[in-house]
């Protein structure tokens, strides 16, 4: 008995013994009030990005960030798809960045797309420093883009990983970017971008998965001729 009274877990045995039930009391109470305040910050955050978007965007996105995963739970919990979350995150980013972005010369954009994006049949080789150089084969509709980027001077990156978006955002330093992904992967590559500094805004694909997935090239279009008369 002198051993276990003299170990640490005994000593942390007799300190709650010196505890008052009422600290217990208190210590629950300031939990629920701050699980009620979360949740109601959530729903803010929610309800401003869906009905008044323009309105505090940056407050929203502060919001939506610093509640991310409780807000995933949440959506979870009342079996709505936890996706949504990523989705406003990204519709808010568009917006609060959308100006900065326009202002940039198209020659010091970047535009990061996904390599699931490719025909299962690309012929395209990966570079550590280049990423996936397409070849312009035309099995699918990045080699259009490319053309489009090239004409205007936009470096096109097909990122074989989150990890080369990131190496390129340090090695290339581009002074705005562009990037299409899944809305999880999007929104992740946009918080990172956008906190070096760098104007970020970016497409969802329309189908997502690890192969021969989709996105809406006319909108890719759309918002890679932002602040030009193209």
């Amino acid at each position: 008995m002198i051993g276990i009274a003299n170990s640490p877990a005994g000593n942390i045995q007799m300190l709650f013994l010196f505890i008052s039930p009422s600290v217990y009391v208190a210590v629950g109470k300031i939990f629920i009030i701050l699980v009620v305040v979360a949740a109601v910050l959530i729903l803010a955050a929610v309800g401003l990005a869906i009905h008044k978007r323009d309105l505090f965007p940056r407050f929203t996105l502060f919001v939506l960030n610093l509640f991310y995963m409780p807000a995933k739970l949440f959506f979870g919990y009342f079996n709505l798809n936890p996706l949504i979350v990523d989705e406003i995150g990204i519709a808010l980013m568009n917006s609060i960045y959308k100006d900065a972005y326009g202002k940039t010369p198209l020659d010091k954009r970047i535009l990061f797309l996904p390599q699931c994006l490719r025909n299962l049949e690309c012929p395209a080789k990966t570079s550590p420093q280049g990423g996936i150089i397409c070849e312009e084969c035309g099995r699918c509709g990045i080699a259009g883009i490319k053309k489009m980027c090239d004409e205007h001077g936009v470096e096109i990156c097909i990122a074989p990983g989150g990890e080369f978006v990131k190496r390129a955002i340090r090695d290339k330093k581009p002074r705005a970017a562009m990037g299409v992904a899944c809305q999880h992967d999007l929104y992740e590559t946009m918080r990172y971008v956008t906190s070096k500094g760098v104007p970020m805004i970016g497409v969802v694909l329309s189908r997502s998965g690890c192969v021969m997935t989709e996105v809406d090239w006319e909108e890719v279009k759309r918002c890679y001729f932002i602040g030009t008369d193209s």
